[in-house]
């Protein structure tokens, strides 16, 4: 299809009269010099104004395999984006995009509306069927629009030149990108990933954080878009203004989560109801890694001591509730995790005999159980079994500080906040484990206690909390204040 008509002029290449599809072949063939020029392109083929950080982001994505954005609202990214999926389609005889959303609606009506607009105002300049989330120049040269509800749907693309583009990044669940990295196998395949940086967890926050050495990153702050200079009319008008980031900031306040969302394009140093705080999760991290350095060159035999090599081996064991939950240990000596280790299965006997293997192997000398639940019956078999000693804590009977706390979960994960805020505790980078302890929302009843989110809810954000309770349950005898953790192993004793 090719949507531009000719008003009866016989079309002309170079001078030389030739028929209609003479002509687009030769403009399809003239964008293949724009391969490496992604500016030149959009301003030459697409006649669109974009500035300076519109044309960063376009070079960035010719540059480097994985491109992370994260901006302010009123940026222009998603208007960037659909610009460089034509111009990788258009460039590339066998060029592939496929791009994503959290949402179909998201796919359609942002995206995909920038797209389609761009290649309509294109006038005949670029080739292809165009449809509400496709665009096919070819049998192996062409974009697709696909929601994120079924991941079956991104595997099998293994494109010579593939490009993913997802957009509202924050909101793409993990499973999505795990099919995405399991397609970029060739060797010019590429990841361009935007949004508002509005979750402490995932991909796209790792990309800025844990993972930053192998992404090329972007920032844009609503003052760098005010700030910009040389921009034309055209690319002012589609920017945010100074009088609404003056607005957000009366409104919403300088120091919310919202407004270093919005308008400055920053992940929040941490939701205004998160339980413990993503610096603290980061600087924990931090103690965990250099220490791990510092030992690994003093031989092997000493990589898994901690300050205080005298400290008893405690492991938490968060056994699983059904069958789509894990089971998970956690070991540690003093304020560091030596190990964490998960298993599907809520079988009693396979369960006790695998923490036992683990409690074995990090040389622990106390397993502490969840005994709620199918717990009991693995606290049963371990006392029982009696080569470990075992205790069980039911975190939803009442705190030690019932005027404080709602239950015993909330004491026990507020202490644990304690460690992190005072620097008294040392954990992996483990991806799932921080998303887990940054996904911990709390609130207070009624009556004045903290109660922590309801695990269904939890669930239903970052995945059932199974290696954060394992952690807090490693760390219960130390994790309430005064002598409530000390009673309750005293207790278990009796």
């Amino acid at each position: 299809m090719n949507n531009s008509g000719n008003g009866g002029v016989t079309p002309t290449v170079d001078g030389v009269g030739c028929g209609t599809e003479d002509v687009v072949a030769g403009m399809q063939d003239a964008h293949l010099d724009y391969r490496d020029d992604p500016c030149g392109f959009v301003r030459d083929v697409l006649g669109a104004d974009i500035w300076s950080k519109q044309a960063d982001i376009l070079r960035a994505v010719r540059d480097h395999d994985r491109v992370a954005v994260r901006s302010c609202n009123g940026s222009g990214k998603t208007f960037l984006a659909a610009h460089a999926v034509l111009w990788w389609v258009a460039t590339r005889p066998e060029g592939v995009v496929v791009t994503t959303a959290p949402t179909l609606r998201q796919v359609e009506s942002l995206l995909w509306r920038e797209i389609r607009g761009a290649y309509y105002r294109s006038e005949g300049m670029i080739d292809g069927e165009i449809s509400k989330a496709a665009l096919e120049l070819g049998p192996r040269n062409f974009a697709l629009g696909i929601a994120t509800d079924r991941v079956e749907r991104f595997q099998g693309f293994h494109a010579g030149e593939i490009l993913f583009v997802v957009d509202e990044a924050s909101g793409v669940s993990e499973e999505i990108f795990d099919a995405i990295r399991g397609s970029m196998t060739s060797r010019h395949a590429k990841l361009l990933l935007i949004g508002n940086p509005t979750k402490l967890y995932g991909t796209f926050y790792d990309a800025f954080h844990g993972q930053y050495r192998h992404w090329h990153t972007i920032h844009i702050s609503a003052f760098d878009c005010i700030a910009a200079s040389g921009k034309s009319e055209l690319a002012a008008s589609r920017l945010v203004t100074e009088s609404w980031a003056a607005d957000m900031a009366a409104m919403l306040g300088k120091d919310s989560a919202e407004y270093q969302i919005r308008v400055l394009g920053q992940f929040p140093s941490a939701a205004d109801d998160a339980l413990i705080s993503v610096p603290a999760i980061e600087r924990a991290i931090g103690r965990w890694v250099a220490k791990s350095d510092a030992r690994s060159s003093k031989g092997a035999r000493k990589r898994h001591r901690t300050g205080d090599d005298s400290a008893e081996v405690i492991v938490g064991l968060d056994v699983a509730r059904f069958g789509n939950d894990r089971s998970v240990a956690c070991a540690r000596r003093d304020g560091r995790v030596l190990a964490l280790e998960a298993w599907k299965g809520a079988d009693v006997m396979r369960t006790s005999g695998r923490v036992l293997k683990f409690a074995k192997r990090n040389d622990a000398s106390i397993i502490v159980v969840d005994e709620s639940g199918v717990g009991g019956g693995v606290l049963d078999r371990l006392r029982e079994i009696d080569e470990v000693e075992s205790f069980g804590i039911n975190v939803g009977r009442a705190a030690g500080n019932r005027e404080r706390y709602a239950n015993l979960r909330a004491e026990l994960f507020d202490g644990l906040r304690s460690r992190f805020d005072q620097d008294d505790i040392e954990i992996p980078n483990d991806k799932e484990l921080v998303a887990e302890l940054s996904a911990i929302r709390y609130f207070f009843t009624s009556r004045g206690q903290l109660q922590l989110e309801d695990k269904r809810k939890y669930s239903g954000r970052s995945g059932s909390p199974d290696k954060a309770d394992a952690l807090m349950l490693a760390f219960s005898e130390h994790a309430v204040h005064g002598d409530m953790g000390m009673f309750l192993l005293e207790t278990a004793r009796l």
